[in-house]
């Protein structure tokens, strides 16, 4: 789907244009590419422009492959999704492990199957405030609904990050 313009006149926020209903188990999202597009609604909040209808199944959210889903405009949608997502997180007390929610980021209420990439934003600090240089490393497919994501680090830490999650793989 390309370059098309969704405009709703709904009230309802449960409303989406894009809906997915699989009927059966085994149904999993490959191939798709949703770019270039505005989702609007013009007489309140809709929740979010895709979802899943899962009235007879769910999709298998582990198994999306290749799942596009950029470049598009949202006007009150509350979750303006996309895939790669990028999520900002800061951590005001130190810690050696991080969890970032990525819950409305990722379009179909994907899973975080992939990170793509974590980039400091400013010095990360110790307790003793002193900047640290270390690598982190990540694990997705964190929490109950598998879409958050744990970055770890040598020791317990402040400071901000930028990540870039999928949830898809290639």
């Amino acid at each position: 789907m390309t370059e098309c313009v969704g405009l709703s006149n709904i009230q309802s926020p449960w409303f989406s244009y894009i809906v997915v209903k699989p009927h059966g188990a085994g149904h999993f999202l490959n191939g798709v590419n949703i770019t270039g597009n505005r989702f609007r609604s013009i007489n309140g909040n809709i929740d979010r422009a895709e979802r899943v209808d899962t009235t007879f199944s769910d999709l298998e959210k582990s198994r999306a492959r290749n799942v596009v889903m950029t470049a598009n405009s949202f006007h009150n949608v509350d979750a303006q999704v996309e895939n790669r997502a990028e999520v900002e997180f800061t951590q005001n007390t130190a810690a050696n492990s991080w969890l970032i929610d990525c819950a409305d980021k990722l379009p179909f209420d994907g899973q975080t199957l992939n990170v793509d990439s974590i980039v400091a934003q400013g010095a990360i600090r110790n307790a003793g405030n002193f900047a640290r240089y270390d690598m982190p490393f990540a694990r997705q497919i964190q929490g109950v609904d598998r879409n958050q994501i744990r970055v770890n680090w040598p020791e317990p830490v402040t400071g901000t990050v930028l990540v870039q999650v999928r949830m898809d793989t290639r």
